[in-house]
């Protein structure tokens, strides 16, 4: 498994140990604030894949870090927990960037199939992200392409040059006197 470090802010220790033993012995990465202060502390020195956050901490509300996480670690993957449930808390949530909301008490595997999402969709949008570099990579080297044979076609007096883009075969095959024409006859053919 790659390094998968999760961060699990609650404020429930009873919470924060039964998640960091169930989530160190599935060999993740695991590190534990009891608020929120603690939590952005926590956020700006490491590198979280997914963060657990509980809504209702004592100093700054699991908001908060949701907002701080979204703005400082956008590529970490938010999961809500919380006891008091609302459909305004999650819809406020997941809109503020969280990916999944689950409430407690819930069991571990539930926790373990939201970790696993959170993992497949960090990793599906680091793959979007490497294709649309390449993409754009290519589309300059393609444009460098263009504008390179068009400088060599203007600066060229009367030649054709290759063009390095589809069609160049074609153009510079079309002048060329085809294979019948070329043959000669052979002396043994004429007799």
């Amino acid at each position: 498994m790659e390094d998968n470090t999760l961060l699990i802010v609650d404020d429930d220790a009873f919470m924060r140990n039964l998640l960091t033993e169930y989530l160190s012995k599935a060999g993740y990465v695991t590190k534990v604030a009891k608020g929120g202060k603690q939590a952005i502390n926590l956020i700006s020195q490491v590198d979280f894949q997914v963060a657990l956050v509980d809504l209702s901490l004592p100093d700054i509300g699991g908001m908060e870090v949701i907002d701080y996480l979204s703005k400082e670690s956008p590529d970490t993957q938010t999961i809500i927990m919380t006891g008091y449930p609302s459909l305004q808390s999650a819809i406020d949530a997941l809109r503020k960037g969280a990916q999944d909301y689950i409430v407690k008490p819930f069991k571990i595997p539930e926790i373990q199939a939201a970790i696993s999402r959170a993992l497949k969709n960090k990793k599906l949008q680091s793959e979007v992200e490497s294709l649309r570099k390449r993409t754009h990579d290519l589309e300059a080297e393609v444009t460098q392409l263009r504008v390179s044979g068009i400088t060599k076609q203007s600066s060229s007096s009367g030649k054709q040059t290759k063009r390095p883009f589809p069609g160049a075969y074609k153009n510079a095959t079309s002048n060329r006197p085809s294979i019948k024409t070329q043959r000669k006859e052979s002396p043994d053919e004429t007799s």
